[in-house]
């Protein structure tokens, strides 16, 4: 595995996401009540961001539509997405969170 820096746990409040790029990959990291993922960052049901959804309880839900994933595994939760989207390992060492691409 390969971690990379993405951000730092301050740079995330609980309850909300970050947009990243690594990899060539635009993810959302956010932070749930201290515990962090990462997800693709694109809503499967029409692209929105997904880090500017809020997120609680281990799930985000779409700013645009209101669809909603699990933070762990990226599975699609509520409509109108039907697909998931990819989740990445996290690890946060020190004060870095770093997202495993």
């Amino acid at each position: 595995m390969a971690f990379t820096k993405v951000a730092t746990v301050q740079e995330i409040p609980p309850g909300r996401g970050k947009e990243v790029t690594v990899g060539g990959k635009t993810l959302a990291v956010f932070n749930d009540s201290g515990t962090f993922y990462a997800l693709d960052n694109e809503c499967t049901h029409s692209g929105a961001p997904l880090a500017e959804g809020d997120c609680e309880g281990g799930v985000v839900q779409c700013p645009w539509h209101g669809a909603r994933f699990n933070l762990t595994t990226g599975a699609v939760l509520a409509l109108p997405a039907r697909r998931g989207v990819r989740a990445y390992p996290v690890q946060v060492v020190g004060d870095e969170v770093q997202v495993d691409v």
